[in-house]
């Protein structure tokens, strides 16, 4: 199979949010305001209060408690709190995946690491939409649940280290395409933004995302930071992934390497808040 036959194939297993494709058509309604908005995802205790718990946390930082979801969507936008909903519902998209196919624990804690430094890096370059940077942080990795799912032995192959090549090369050469590019036909599928698409898509070579490569060499540079942050926990024999982030992502994404620091404290100090966030949605 290609990544588009894998992402098919997958669609029903792995399908969008309820309450995300409902928030959508409330929101496209001309007449929709945000009582209706509220009134909506107050219907899902356990997503109001994942909501709430994150806008009251120092992701946001906001100056007074936030403690309805009419409040919270007069502050974020409908725009940034669908961007929310997205990332604190679409871990039990996932929930089915057996836990011999992958730890599921340090899939999310990478891709909630990436998703953190992304957001970070993105706010200190002062870059358009944040949040949807962290979405993207949080969804780029999707695709290796799939081909660990449905090509368990081409997937485990696709995983192992090559010292000196990046993980994505090693992807193309034993399945013929990489797990960005089973994730982007998936979010295809998903009908969400060609902005979240596209920057998956080319997450490895983001000059080729076209006017979403800044979003791609943030990504880019988001994902292999946390690989050296997980390095850092359990080294392994795996690359030096901070040297593979190269000069054109940095120019591409307009945020300076002297950022990253402070990206990656962020990351340390916020990931817990978020991980519990997504392990109430994946129970």
């Amino acid at each position: 199979m290609n990544a588009v036959e894998l992402a098919q194939k997958s669609s029903t297993l792995f399908s969008l949010p309820d309450v995300y494709m409902k928030l959508q058509q409330v929101i496209r309604k001309p007449d929709t305001d945000i009582k209706d908005i509220a009134d909506l995802i107050s219907t899902d205790a356990s997503l109001t209060a994942r909501l709430l718990k994150v806008a009251n946390s120092s992701f946001y930082s906001f100056p007074a408690e936030i403690d309805t979801i009419s409040k919270a969507i007069n502050l974020i936008g409908t725009d940034q709190l669908m961007n929310l909903v997205l990332a604190t519902s679409v871990a039990g998209s996932f929930s089915g995946v057996p836990q011999e196919v992958i730890d599921m624990d340090s899939f999310w804690r990478h891709n909630v690491d990436t998703a953190l430094v992304a957001r970070s890096l993105a706010a200190a370059g002062k870059l358009p939409d944040i949040e949807r940077l962290f979405v993207v942080g949080l969804l780029h990795n999707v695709g290796k649940l799939i081909v660990l799912t449905e090509l368990p032995e081409l997937g485990q192959k696709a995983l192992e280290c090559d010292q000196g090549r990046q993980p994505w090369q090693t992807q193309q050469d034993v399945l013929g395409f990489t797990f960005a590019d089973v994730g982007a036909e998936l979010l295809t599928n998903w009908n969400l933004p060609d902005a979240l698409v596209e920057s998956v898509r080319f997450q490895h070579i983001p000059r080729l995302a076209g006017e979403h490569a800044a979003s791609a060499a943030v990504l880019n540079i988001a994902s292999l930071s946390a690989s050296a942050m997980e390095q850092e926990i359990c080294p392994d024999e795996g690359p030096d992934y901070l040297a593979l982030i190269d000069a054109e992502s940095w120019g591409l994404a307009g945020v300076e390497q002297a950022d990253l620091g402070a990206a990656v404290e962020f990351a340390h100090e916020e990931a817990w808040n978020i991980l519990g966030v997504i392990s109430l949605a994946a129970s």
